[in-house]
């Protein structure tokens, strides 16, 4: 192994050793050693893999913003400029390796609900769905499997929809799915009857979040669903991992996880009245179904 990925033998040794303690390898005889069940995730061609993920926890993009956390914390403000020189978005616009890495990590966090969303909510009724800021079209993908009647629309930043083209292409879809390249901080979401936002409000303070809602409501007809992808942070002081993720939130982006007050005072300012939200079973995030009013 130390071989194939050139690393000392005895650094590597003691990197596996160090792995049995994190619960991903056990050494069945002497210094060889072999992936649990926990450790099999960190594979690629698993099912439910999170290689790409522990990747891009651990890239350089995240770790340094976390360095400098007590100034996070003195401030209320994202530590990325000082750590990276700009914020996050544009250092993966501008180092596009790790960029491309992001948006697979994304990719892997879609997939552990996409298949879920579909079940969810009934989909059937719209000849349009919109995946706002949908990456490679992961979930619309999900949904236009389950609803054969249902068209797409893919809407990112342009570079990014260049990227997904692709993936469309391969997965069957170029014929149901309409890519659009634009900013979703300027009035120019296309028209759906049902829009679909994951994990992209909790990136944005409440400012830029409410420019956000706006101007989907702003493209979209009478009546139309917008779906909220998002984790809902508990209000009743359970034991949850929110309050960490929330420090993420505020270390990466400015941005911030919200309860059901705070995504309902958002929405409600912005033209959209919240209907019900719906906890899934994976990823800990939840629907917040919107009608437009």
């Amino acid at each position: 192994m130390a071989s194939e990925v050139g690393a000392h033998p005895e650094g590597l040794y003691r990197l596996l050793r160090g792995a049995i303690s994190a619960g991903l390898v056990q050494e069945v005889s002497p210094r060889t050693f072999s992936l649990t069940p926990m450790g099999q995730l960190l594979r690629s061609d698993v099912p439910g893999s999170m290689r790409d993920m522990a990747i891009g926890m651990c890239d350089r993009a995240h770790w340094l913003p976390w360095g400098l956390l007590p100034e996070a914390i003195r401030t209320n403000h994202s530590t990325t400029k000082a750590a990276l020189g700009m914020d996050v978005w544009e250092h993966f616009s501008q180092h596009p390796e790790e960029g491309t890495l992001f948006a697979r990590t994304m990719g892997a966090l879609t997939l552990m609900v996409a298949n879920e969303i579909p079940r969810l909510h009934d989909f059937s009724g719209y000849a349009r769905v919109a995946d706002v800021g949908g990456s490679q079209g992961v979930l619309l993908e999900a949904v236009l499997r389950a609803y054969p009647s249902c068209r797409g629309i893919l809407f990112d930043l342009p570079k990014v929809i260049d990227g997904a083209r692709s993936r469309i292409e391969s997965v069957g879809l170029a014929g149901r799915v309409e890519l659009v390249g634009g900013s979703f901080f300027e009035p120019v979401i296309p028209a759906a009857e049902c829009y679909l936002v994951k994990h992209i409000i909790h990136d944005w303070a409440d400012a830029p979040a409410t420019t956000i809602l706006r101007h989907i409501h702003q493209g979209a007809p009478e009546g139309a669903r917008l779906i909220l992808v998002e984790r809902v942070m508990p209000e009743d002081g359970q034991l949850s991992t929110m309050p960490l993720m929330d420090l993420n939130m505020l270390v990466m982006a400015d941005g911030q996880e919200r309860t059901a007050r705070e995504f309902q005072a958002l929405l409600e300012a912005t033209g959209w009245e919240l209907e019900r939200i719906t906890q899934a079973q994976a990823g800990m995030v939840s629907l917040l179904e919107a009608r437009r009013r």
